[in-house]
């Protein structure tokens, strides 16, 4: 698993927009960019986060699209969030980019995703008072997620829906805090399903983040694969009418590329 994970790191947790070599061009600041990956994978985060800042700061305002220009903002989430555990900061963050021009609508959208988390990881912080063990966490989590599930007669039916709000106040402090655990790719794609059945409009992009964040943790497995499943029935369903399926073009290719995630093509 260990080998996984670094293989997740080494390629920027997976954006989905990866691109080929030949589609990034220099820049004068091309040596902050450098420097930040090249703490990053030494694992001294702060001096990433100086670089990546310095980066960040001196990005052309006119340049759209540029995936390094993506990768950073991805890349400093996940320190903030995952390494640092602080949504404070990971918030600020977000919010300063959310609506940056330079993003194209796939990226500005995942930036949304990782802001959406950030807040619901912050709320979990402040409401938990004390932290259950990891086993009855994730034990009470699957246990009402799998009653919810019984009720449930088809894919959208909300008849489990509260069964499945009660296994979130479980699953996500168990995700928060047990991040190492043996379970946390099952409560992460039982989390991201919750999500499915308890979508919100206002905040659609973050429904998608915990099936995203089991296929980017678990790569080429049977567990990103069942993750890629439900993550392309949910958006493609959220784009189908009586017209037609209408799924924007830039979310087919980020469908595709989580697809070559999940499935190592």
């Amino acid at each position: 698993m260990k080998q996984i994970l670094t293989f997740v790191c080494a390629f920027l947790l997976a954006s989905p927009l990866l691109a080929k070599k030949n589609q990034i061009t220099n820049s004068p600041f091309d040596n902050d960019y450098h420097l930040a990956q090249l703490e990053f994978h030494k694992k001294n985060y702060s001096q990433f986060l100086a670089h990546a800042e310095n980066y960040l700061k001196n990005f052309p305002k006119d340049k759209k699209g540029k995936n390094r220009f993506f990768w950073i903002i991805d890349q400093v989430g996940y320190v903030h969030l995952r390494v640092k555990k602080d949504p404070d900061n990971a918030i600020q963050f977000f919010l300063k980019y959310k609506d940056d021009k330079r993003l194209n609508i796939a990226q500005s959208d995942t930036v949304l995703e990782w802001l959406g988390a950030a807040q619901e990881w912050k709320k979990e912080k402040v409401t938990t008072n004390k932290t259950l063990p990891a086993e009855k966490l994730f034990r009470l989590g699957k246990k009402y997620f799998d009653a919810g599930q019984k009720k449930n007669t088809y894919p959208l039916d909300d008849k489990g829906n509260a069964n499945f709000a009660i296994a979130e106040t479980y699953l996500r402090p168990f995700i928060i805090n047990y991040d190492s655990d043996k379970n946390i790719g099952n409560a992460l794609l039982m989390m991201g399903r919750i999500k499915i059945h308890l979508k919100t409009d206002y905040d659609y992009w973050t429904e998608n983040y915990y099936l995203k964040e089991t296929i980017r943790r678990f790569p080429r497995t049977k567990l990103a694969q069942q993750a890629w499943g439900y993550m392309n029935d949910d958006i493609r369903m959220g784009y189908s009418g009586s017209s037609g399926e209408h799924t924007p073009y830039s979310l087919r290719v980020l469908l595709k590329e989580y697809k070559k995630l999940a499935y190592g093509k």
